[in-house]
């Protein structure tokens, strides 16, 4: 289920309207920053819908209810489709952690084993973000014109963690080199995992580096790489890199 960007009257379906390379270019431009929004009850209940003629019942996991009207507009649509079960879910996070717990569900044998499994790891989800610059916080209001200004003067890398429903500052670094070392070092710090992935908003090869240094020691566990949608990068802005796992 997309969730939207919408620039002025302009909607975008992310990844199905607009691709990320295509968003990116047009951010880097914008005065003014396009605003996010959730698919509506109705939408979830086609879905819904479609599946109740195959199928017994889901498991519905969404981005975290802190950041998103998402999970609600599931719950809502869920309840006008009558006899088929869903379980939504609200996993607390964002990006590639949402497809772990998906995961996690599609492994289990029955939908009650399933819905167990997912929220007994949703509280050990973790995000942790590097942003490149601080100028898309501060043009969507989540931090002041003084703070971006400082921050942008001194070039300071903030490392941000999501966690237990909160984003928390874990860091301001002055190089980016060094942040990412940083985000390494964090990562280490709070081993073991279950599913870990580095994802980046227009910055493969750091990514690729990212991916290459965690890799060291875990035994040879996956460390996938992924892109940022443009929905959460709308709040990132470019160059933005993350390392996301799932804590055993």
């Amino acid at each position: 289920m997309p969730l939207k960007v919408l620039f002025g009257s302009e909607s975008f379906r992310d990844r199905i309207d607009m691709t990320d390379a295509e968003f990116f270019a047009r951010l880097s431009t914008a005065t003014k920053l396009p605003t996010t929004s959730a698919p509506s009850p109705g939408d979830f209940a086609a879905v819904y819908q479609r599946l109740a003629a195959n199928y017994e019942g889901c498991v519905s996991i969404h981005i975290g209810a802190q950041l998103s009207a998402t999970g609600e507009a599931a719950r809502v649509g869920a309840q006008t489709v009558d006899g088929f079960r869903v379980e939504v879910i609200d996993s607390e996070t964002v990006t590639m952690p949402v497809a772990f717990l998906c995961r996690v569900a599609a492994e289990q044998k029955t939908l009650d084993e399933a819905v167990v499994a997912v929220r007994e790891r949703v509280p050990k989800a973790r995000v942790l973000a590097l942003l490149d610059t601080l100028r898309y916080l501060e043009m969507g209001g989540r931090l002041s014109r003084a703070q971006a200004v400082i921050g942008t003067m001194l070039d300071l890398k903030p490392l941000l963690l999501v966690k237990d429903r909160e984003i928390k500052p874990v860091d301001r670094v002055r190089t980016r080199t060094r942040a990412i070392t940083r985000m390494v070092e964090f990562f280490r710090s709070d081993l073991p995992v279950e599913h870990v992935a580095v994802v980046h908003a227009e910055a493969p090869d750091e990514a690729e580096e990212i991916a290459s240094r965690l890799r060291t020691g875990l035994n040879d566990q996956e460390v996938t790489v992924g892109r940022i949608g443009i929905v959460l990068g709308t709040h990132t802005g470019p160059k933005a890199l993350g390392v996301v796992y799932i804590k055993k």
